[in-house]
C-alpha cells in the first residue's frame, strides 16, 4: 500500500499535528494502531502510531530492516510492536499485524 505513504514534500506542507508524537524509550511489546506513514530521508520511513495506552508515538524504520513490512500494512491496522534496547537506545525492531485496517 505504498500509495498511502505521504511524500516528504506533502508532509512538510500538511497541517498534521506531528508535534503531538514522541519516541518510545521503553523496551517491550506494545499494541498500537498505525495512523500515518511518511517518507523520510533516503532509506527511512517514518511511522506514526496511537498506542493502546493513549500515547502517540513516531518511529523510524530503515531499509536494512526491510521497513518491517510497513509499506504493505494499511493505515488503521492494529499492530503489535516490539521495541528492543541497545547500547545506542531503544528502537522498533519488530511488527506483527493483528487486525488489518481499511
Amino acid at each position: 500500500m505504498q500509495n498511502d505513504v505521504i511524500s516528504r514534500e506533502a508532509f512538510r506542507a500538511s497541517d498534521l499535528a506531528v508535534n503531538d508524537y514522541g519516541y518510545n524509550t521503553v523496551p517491550g511489546t506494545f499494541d498500537a494502531v498505525l495512523q500515518i506513514k511518511a517518507q523520510g530521508t533516503k532509506g527511512i520511513l517514518r511511522v506514526f502510531f496511537l498506542f493502546d495506552d493513549g500515547r502517540k508515538v513516531i518511529a523510524p524504520v530503515y531499509h536494512w530492516q526491510k521497513y518491517l513490512g510497513f509499506y504493505e500494512i494499511p493505515l488503521g491496522s492494529k499492530v503489535r510492536l516490539t521495541y528492543t534496547e541497545t547500547v545506542k537506545g531503544t528502537y522498533l525492531t519488530g511488527a506483527e499485524v493483528l487486525i488489518t485496517g481499511v
